[in-house]
């Protein structure tokens, strides 16, 4: 039970801080790339990520396994940064959906 608060809070902090390091304008000027919006759509869903179904954990490890090659297609620097954030993200849709299935 201390992991999922841990990889829990381990993803809050990594989205929460991201926005507050970079801002607004960052966002807002990457925002008409398809792959950024589909990325802060897969990795917010890490907030409520314990309170999600077994099918939905599914979809959301899969819309990370399909996001992956669009990221590993930008620069080295962001690449870097995105596919780590996308790989936690999916290690804590992992970690949740193992435990909903052992029950």
């Amino acid at each position: 039970m201390k992991r999922v608060f841990f990889y829990l809070l381990l993803a809050i902090a990594l989205t929460s801080g991201f926005q507050a390091v970079y801002g607004s304008k960052a966002l807002s000027a990457e925002a008409g790339e398809p792959w950024k919006v589909e990325f802060e759509s897969v990795c917010g869903q890490t907030d409520n990520a314990a309170d999600m179904t077994v099918a939905e954990l599914k979809k959301a490890l899969a819309r990370c396994d399909a996001l992956k090659p669009k990221l590993e297609a930008l620069e080295a620097t962001p690449r870097k940064v995105y596919l780590k954030r996308l790989q936690m993200c999916r290690n804590l849709f992992a970690y949740l959906l193992e435990g909903k299935e052992q029950k």
